[in-house]
Parts: structure tokens; sequence; C-alpha cells
């Protein structure tokens, strides 16, 4: 709360500093603007939701894979599940770093997906070791997460970003 005060209070004040919005018509903003947004956005909701289908489920139930397939107590199951959002919490920050370094956002996506479908095949048709197939999950849903949510604001208008996020 504390932190969006002081975000709320910095904002106003840049506004004020850059003259944004000055002489400018403003945009009305309605939610039938989803009808007006570009195919390419539409792809992007596809994608966005294709995957976290993927991953929010199998999180879900994974620790119950995991003590039958690996015969693992609860507490190693809980462990290993956790691995996605852990490693995620670490490599986010550095593949948003990377993502803005390089541009190819589309490319950083199609890479994640990869990644993804690789892990979950791995987890599925093979004993492989589940930390590694994991940490292979969690370094994808990052990857994805740096990539694909800045397309949005890369394809939709500035007045319109907050329905295009609602959405």
């Amino acid at each position: 709360m504390i932190c969006a005060c002081i975000l709320g209070i910095m904002d106003k004040r840049v506004e004020r500093l850059l003259r944004r919005g000055e002489g400018q018509e403003h945009e009305v903003v309605s939610l039938t603007d989803i009808k007006d947004f570009k195919l390419i956005f539409w792809l992007i909701a596809l994608i966005c939701i294709a995957y976290y289908v993927a991953i929010f489920p199998f999180v879900a139930l994974g620790k119950v894979f995991f003590e039958r397939k690996y015969s693992f107590e609860p507490s190693n199951a809980n462990t290993v599940n956790s691995l996605v959002y852990s490693i995620s919490a670490v490599a986010s920050p550095i593949f948003g770093y990377l993502v803005d370094r390089t541009g190819k956002n589309v490319s950083w996506v199609f890479t994640s997906i990869l990644v993804t479908i690789i892990a979950h095949g791995l987890l599925a048709f093979t004993y492989m070791n589940p930390y590694v197939c994991m940490i292979l999950m969690g370094i994808a849903y990052s990857m994805l997460a740096s990539s694909l949510w800045p397309l949005i604001a890369l394809v939709t208008p500035e007045y319109q970003l907050g329905t295009a996020y609602g959405m």
C-alpha cells in the first residue's frame, strides 16, 4: 500500500514535470474498445491462455503426480512442485533484462513454449530426474512472462492498455 501511494505521487509529479497529455485530445476509454483490438492482440491473449492452462493445473496437481510416479514423500513432492515458482522468482528479472536488450520478444515466447513442451514431455514419458524438468519449466515460465506480457504494450494504444491487460 505504501509503495502504491509513493508510485502514485511519483506518477503525478512526472505528469506535471513532463507535461504529459497537454495539448492532446484525450481518448475516451470504453469497454467496447475490445472490438477494435488488432488480431495480433488476440493471438497474444490466446498464447497466454493456452500457456497458463498448461502450467497452472499441472502445478496444482503436481504434488500427487510426483508422489505417484516418483514415489516421493509429500514434503519432497511439494519441494519439486514449487520449483516452477522458485526458479521464476529468480529468473524473471534476468530474462526481463535479456528480452529488453535483445528486443526479440516473439523469439523468446517461441523458445519458452518449446522448452515447456520439452519439460512436460520429459515428465510424462521418461523417468528423468523431476528436479531437472521442473527447473526447465521454471526457466521457461519466467522466459514467457518476461517476453509475452510486454508484447501487449507494443501492439495496443496507450489509452487502451488497462482494458487490454484486463482482457
